[in-house]
């Protein structure tokens, strides 16, 4: 019954230390690596949007070739 109780004394007393500067640097580190992925995410974005307004510039030259190229009377290979 002692060493139960000496194991149960031993078990709350640890559980109720501070963190350690380990476990600190550890939580700072993970906080860190959540903002990097953030921007990550952020910047993936706006290269997201600047491929689709690409995309959407040469749809239309291309479309203005197609329709001058009409009106010249040029055949363009598809």
């Amino acid at each position: 019954m002692r060493t139960l109780a000496v194991a149960l004394v031993v078990a709350l007393a640890a559980s109720s230390c501070l963190p350690s500067r380990q476990d600190v640097d550890t939580a700072q580190a993970i906080i860190e690596i959540g903002d990097a992925i953030n921007e990550i995410r952020t910047a993936q974005s706006e290269l997201q949007d600047q491929i689709d307004s690409l995309k959407w510039a040469i749809a239309k030259r291309d479309t203005v070739i197609k329709q001058l190229a009409n009106l010249a009377g040029v055949v363009i290979p598809p």
